[in-house]
């Protein structure tokens, strides 16, 4: 991922942050993202705590997920926050986790764009569903897992979601499950995929100081979801991991009071998508 995001922007700066249970590669300051980051995590051979046994018991409804079992997990996440307003943030990231002799697969890939270009949603969406339909349960899957996205990245307090969606599933346990989750990763960033034209036919646009403003704006919605209502962030978030944790965010934000678009504005018609999502594929 990292040598696909180089090719796609050499100029940009890479860091390298390793701890106990895994690596962070982050980018900053390049021509196309301006900051974005790539983490692993593995624990192995750990032993569950009440909260996320009685979380992932809750959730799963399998018997034996107790306070004290053995567990082990892996997982891998990335988003890219590209410097452009007419370049959509990418997040995305697939998960694994066993308990004794269950084992559960999750992740996602969704999509957050400051102004809409319904080309771009399309092309993400179908390329999202061909991937359900050649390496996963087919398209029900992808309408599955689409409404999912769609219920998973809301903001109730302010009634409306942070993107255009994509995929997103939890404790999934179907036989395609690890394929699935293998070719998910593989598509994510390459060039023919669901994200990468989208870049680069985007990328060399002008803009004007408003659509950069109106960006950071979007910016703190994606923040307030992050820290208010991300399952992810709010279980992981400790004194020692809180520099990993919030390396997702982007460098930049901005939250103006009453930042409600004019209506008949591009503004405007991507606040309508937010709020009522739309079938792209």
């Amino acid at each position: 991922m990292a040598a696909r995001l180089t090719a796609a922007d050499p100029a940009a700066r890479w860091s390298r942050d390793e701890h106990e249970r895994g690596v962070a590669l982050v980018l900053e300051d390049g021509d196309v993202w301006e900051k974005g980051c790539a983490s692993v995590t593995l624990i192995e051979d750990s032993v569950l705590s009440n909260a996320r046994a009685d979380a992932i018991s809750g959730r799963t409804g399998i018997d034996g997920v107790v306070a004290g079992a053995r567990y082990s997990a892996a997982a891998l996440s990335f988003v890219l926050h590209a410097r452009s307003p007419l370049v959509p943030t990418l997040r995305g990231d697939v998960r694994w986790f066993k308990v004794g002799a269950h084992e559960w697969y999750g992740g996602g890939l969704d999509l957050t764009p400051s102004y809409l270009f319904d080309d771009d949603c399309e092309h993400f969406h179908s390329r999202l569903r061909q991937l359900c339909e050649s390496r996963g349960g087919g398209a029900e899957s992808y309408r599955t897992m689409k409404a999912a996205c769609d219920a998973y990245f809301w903001l109730p307090a302010r009634a409306e979601h942070r993107g255009v969606g994509g995929i997103f599933y939890d404790d999934l346990a179907a036989p395609w499950a690890p394929d699935f989750s293998l070719a998910l990763l593989d598509a994510a960033l390459d060039p023919a995929g669901p994200y990468m034209p989208i870049v680069e036919i985007r990328r060399a646009l002008a803009y004007t100081p408003a659509q950069r403003e109106w960006q950071l704006t979007r910016r703190g919605r994606y923040v307030e979801f992050n820290l208010l209502y991300d399952r992810g962030v709010r279980f992981g978030l400790t004194p020692e991991s809180v520099e990993r944790v919030l390396v997702s965010s982007p460098p930049l934000t901005a939250w103006r009071f009453r930042a409600e678009p004019l209506p008949g504005t591009a503004e405007a018609e991507l606040m309508a998508v937010l709020r009522t999502p739309r079938e792209w594929a």
